[in-house]
């Protein structure tokens, strides 16, 4: 089974955002990635094991004023990450258009849906490769000086597998974050592998306002 995890990317100031988090009641664990830039990791649902991500980033921005990006990455095999800016999608990015799944449309006919939501017909499957890969979209979330060419090879997929048979999708999360010149650790985990001796280290929100470190 591979690795699957929801985080966001925000940036901004930290007293912003834990007060979106507060206010909202949603307990996540807060970690600084780069100056002004801040690994904001929700607890899972119980049931589904999933953590949504887009609403919460989308007020995020709206009370930061800057954007956010949420990455969201299945079972190793396919990740997106979705900019948003001023409370609204602005840009979607899927490492691998061709990943997709059998699935019933309301009429009940058969189809293929992307990790996007995006319906195929059966006989007219999507490319593979990714789409929204362009690096100036995601270059001003980075810090210092970001590496533009690495992270459009990092987007495509042009990773080294180092003798791996196949990218997983967290490596090519990772090399997007190295690119960026951000702190890759907190940002490709989920909220239940948190490593909490990180340095520095994780802020852990709880609803009800109670910010504790690790």
């Amino acid at each position: 089974m591979g690795t699957s995890y929801q985080t966001i990317l925000a940036s901004g100031g930290l007293t912003e955002i834990r007060r979106v988090l507060t206010d909202v009641g949603t307990e996540a664990y807060v970690t600084q990635v780069g100056e002004r830039r801040w690994a904001v990791v929700p607890r899972e649902e119980e049931d589904s094991g999933y953590a949504e991500v887009d609403d919460l980033a989308q007020l995020i921005t709206l009370l930061t004023r800057e954007p956010a990006v949420t990455f969201n990455v299945f079972d190793s095999d396919v990740m997106a990450a979705t900019l948003h800016v001023d409370g609204h999608e602005a840009h979607r990015y899927l490492s691998d258009r061709g990943w997709v799944t059998e699935f019933w449309d309301d009429d009940d006919n058969e189809v293929l849906a992307g990790f996007d939501g995006t319906l195929y017909p059966l006989d007219a499957p999507p490319p593979p490769g990714p789409s929204g890969d362009d690096p100036a979209v995601f270059a001003p979330l980075g810090v210092g000086r970001v590496d533009v060419a690495a992270l459009g090879a990092a987007l495509r997929g042009e990773v080294p597998l180092d003798d791996a048979p196949r990218l997983f999708a967290e490596c090519q999360h990772r090399a997007i974050l190295d690119a960026l010149g951000l702190d890759p650790c907190p940002l490709t985990r989920p909220f239940r592998h948190t490593h909490l001796d990180h340095v520095p280290a994780p802020v852990h929100v709880r609803p009800g306002g109670d910010h504790r470190q690790g």
